[in-house]
């Protein structure tokens, strides 16, 4: 039995999973531009607390990977030496582009929406903001109103657009490299 397919696998999780970190480290990046104290930071301690964060990523990818994680290997192994592996690799490859994009783009949009929230009440995002759904109308004219909302916006749909170029390109170099 050749395990060069499954081991191709492996590589495409954790090229996907190199991605994820980088496009949540952009945001945790947004988050400490945008909330620069006026007199300055101790940059000594940036390289730690951006450890602390990566890990934090880290731990939240492992989550929302958990089902790539764990079908692409399993459903690889199984149709290892069917002819027509790389036809059905393909297809599971594009779904679980789907499914990392949808929870990608919410989660980076949830990122950047974190570091102008964090400019206003010095807090994460946390699950005090689902109280604001009865105030849809207001809350809109808040998120709208401000310009420089509308900047944070256009950075989460740059860096949105940016990580599903990137997650396509991983995906196409993977499907092409299917034995």
């Amino acid at each position: 039995m050749k395990l060069k397919p499954f081991y191709q696998v492996i590589g495409y999780l954790v090229a996907v999973h190199i991605l994820c970190l980088l496009a949540m480290t952009v945001c945790r990046i947004i988050l400490v531009l945008a909330n620069m104290p006026a007199d300055g930071i101790d940059w000594t301690l940036l390289p730690t607390a951006m450890l602390i964060g990566v890990k934090f990523d880290n731990l939240i990818a492992c989550y929302m990977g958990i089902v790539p994680i764990v079908f692409l290997p399993v459903f690889s192994l199984c149709l290892l030496n069917k002819p027509y592996y790389g036809a059905w690799m393909q297809k599971a490859v594009s779904g679980m582009e789907w499914y990392w994009g949808i929870v990608y783009a919410v989660l980076l949009f949830i990122g950047v929406a974190d570091a102008r929230y964090y400019t206003f009440f010095e807090n994460h995002l946390n699950i005090s903001v689902t109280e604001w759904f009865g105030f849809v109308g207001d809350t809109a004219g808040m998120v709208f109103g401000d310009k420089v909302n509308w900047i944070f916006l256009i950075i989460t749909f740059i860096l949105i657009t940016l990580y599903v170029g990137a997650l396509k390109a991983i995906g196409k170099y993977y499907k092409k490299t299917l034995v």
